[in-house]
């Protein structure tokens, strides 16, 4: 992969989030990973992360250790030096190390609560960066029923830091598309919201991982 990598960092709060466009190999060889596990009657056993999460969700699948080495490289540690190194212009990175990545296929009417990334999927230190990734999206995805026309949350990732008021926004929600890639720190809660569909069958597959950063000594 030899093409610029881009990202904006932006601050919808006090914690800062980047925004990327996932690579169309990345979104064919992850989709292809995912469809071998499920398909697999061993790998769908020993690739369950299920019980580590807290997803109201159709199922969560380990991401294929080497194919996430390969991405980490080609694209992921690029973004991640760039977010830290905004952050902590003084310090080298030693490392980059994903503790934790998995696949999450969400069908109608399943959600993720508010949660964060630090207790649930690690056992020693906690992680420093998370992110979210999108697969693929319905394309009969639909309002919720009841949903509010002037603030429809159906489907939407939001993200929350702190108290609302006049001079401070708490909260940032977005309507994720096919290719959006969003990296935060592990422990800024965050929520993802069902979505309806006329087909009950229909999936929203994303991604995540949770990462550590090494300084130099």
């Amino acid at each position: 992969m030899n093409d610029k990598i881009n990202f904006k960092l932006f601050k919808p709060f006090g914690s800062t989030l980047a925004k990327s466009v996932l690579p169309l190999d990345l979104i064919k060889e992850f989709q292809e990973d995912l469809k071998q596990i499920r398909e697999d009657k061993d790998k769908i056993i020993t690739h369950d992360w299920g019980n580590q999460l807290i997803g109201q969700v159709h199922g969560e699948y380990l991401i294929t250790p080497e194919l996430m080495l390969k991405w980490k490289g080609l694209f992921f540690d690029p973004i991640i030096s760039g977010y830290t190194s905004n952050h902590y212009k003084d310090n080298k990175i030693e490392s980059i190390k994903i503790t934790s990545a998995w696949y999450v296929v969400q069908k109608p009417g399943d959600y993720n609560p508010c949660h964060t990334h630090v207790t649930y999927t690690n056992q020693g230190k906690g992680a420093d960066l998370s992110c979210v990734g999108y697969l693929k999206i319905p394309d009969a995805m639909k309002p919720n029923k009841n949903s509010k026309e002037h603030d429809d949350t159906s489907g939407n990732v939001e993200f929350l830091e702190g108290s609302e008021n006049m001079f401070f926004d708490a909260n940032y929600k977005a309507l994720p598309e096919v290719r959006d890639w969003y990296l935060f720190p592990s422990n800024l809660r965050h929520t993802v919201y069902k979505f309806d569909s006329d087909n009950k069958d229909d999936e929203r597959i994303s991604f995540s991982f949770n990462a550590i950063i090494i300084f130099k000594a």
